[in-house]
Formats: structure tokens, C-alpha cells, sequence
């Protein structure tokens, strides 16, 4: 198996397209997982195994996922409620 390990000090010129936009989305993913990790508790997993690893990882994310959607329709609703409130004045 050929593995390749891309380090960010290179310098960018060196770098080709594809290496940039990969390191470009790899800094924007970083901390979505270190809020994954404290904000959802995987810094310890209470799960027994490797199967436990990823009942841990899938649930956090899915617990990630829905707090920002119950954040989405909170901000839709109080969108809602404010304009119907101020075109009934």
C-alpha cells in the first residue's frame, strides 16, 4: 500500500493545484473536529472496540448535524414570527 504524507510547511509555490486545495480543505475541516471532539464528548469513548469507535464517531456527527439544523429552523421561525409581526403593524 503506497502512502503519502502531505506536510503544510512546504512551501506553496513548490505545490501543485490539487496539493493547495487539499491543504485549503484540510484547515477548514480541522476544527470541525476539535468542536466534534469537546463540544460531543469523543475525547472519551465509554464504547467498547472498534465497533464502539465508530458507534462514537457516527452518533457524534449526527449529533453535530442536528444541532445545526434545529439551529437553522430556529432562525427560519424567529425570520417568520419578526416579519409577520411587523407587517401586522
Amino acid at each position: 500500500m503506497d502512502v503519502r504524507v502531505h506536510l503544510s510547511n512546504k512551501s506553496r509555490k513548490n505545490m501543485t493545484r490539487w496539493e493547495r486545495m487539499w491543504m485549503n480543505r484540510r484547515s477548514a475541516i480541522e476544527p470541525v473536529i476539535s468542536h466534534l471532539k469537546y463540544d460531543h464528548n469523543m475525547i472519551r469513548n465509554f464504547l467498547k472496540g472498534k465497533e464502539g469507535d465508530r458507534i462514537n464517531a457516527i452518533l457524534s456527527a449526527a449529533g453535530f448535524n442536528f444541532s445545526k439544523l434545529i439551529r437553522a429552523f430556529f432562525c427560519y421561525f424567529e425570520n417568520l414570527i419578526s416579519s409577520s409581526f411587523f407587517f401586522s403593524i
